[in-house]
């Protein structure tokens, strides 16, 4: 089976979903009926998954599964124009949202984690930006100092409330 970024698909996905669990369960949550969503995930430019975290509600799922991948999409295509937030290129007028991430290229985050975008749709924008965010700095995609710099941007509430309920995530073996 495909790795992502040189991590095991199963510890990858086995991650993703509990940062989901996590942030719905969190009391800074602002809205507690969406409790999943879609995580789009491009690898140097390819989409090499897009799946549900968590519970999307049927109703939305086709839209969220289709909003995440244009996140990670439009976020891969101006990365070469030193984007590395979908905040960035933000159009709620034009159906471009907030919620995708990637390194930036003076990322202090481990090698593998270049090229890699990652986009969740279906919570809040800052909620899909801040389970994005943890998931990439577990697997060290993503330095902290990289993910002060993509809050700046979106001035997410949600990402340090985020961060400490997932603390322990850390300290998985690397």
């Amino acid at each position: 089976m495909r790795g992502i970024a040189g991590e095991s698909r199963k510890e990858f996905l086995e991650v993703a979903e509990t940062v989901m669990e996590r942030f719905t369960a969190l009391p800074e949550n602002p809205d507690k009926i969406r409790t999943g969503g879609f995580l789009a995930v491009m690898e140097n430019g390819k989409m090499v998954m897009a799946i549900e975290l968590g519970v999307c509600s049927p109703e939305k799922a086709e839209k969220y599964f289709v909003l995440c991948q244009e996140k990670a999409r439009r976020l891969s295509a101006l990365s070469g124009e030193g984007h590395f937030s979908s905040w960035q290129s933000r159009d709620t007028e034009d159906g471009r949202y907030g919620g995708g991430i990637t390194a930036p290229s003076d990322s202090g985050g481990v090698i593998a984690g270049q090229g890699m975008v990652g986009a969740v749709s279906g919570l809040s924008e800052y909620g899909d930006e801040a389970v994005t965010l943890v998931i990439w700095m577990v697997f060290r995609w993503l330095v902290l100092g990289d993910a002060k710099r993509i809050i700046d941007i979106s001035v997410n509430p949600l990402f340090v409330p985020l961060l400490e309920a997932c603390n322990d995530l850390f300290d998985r073996k690397v």
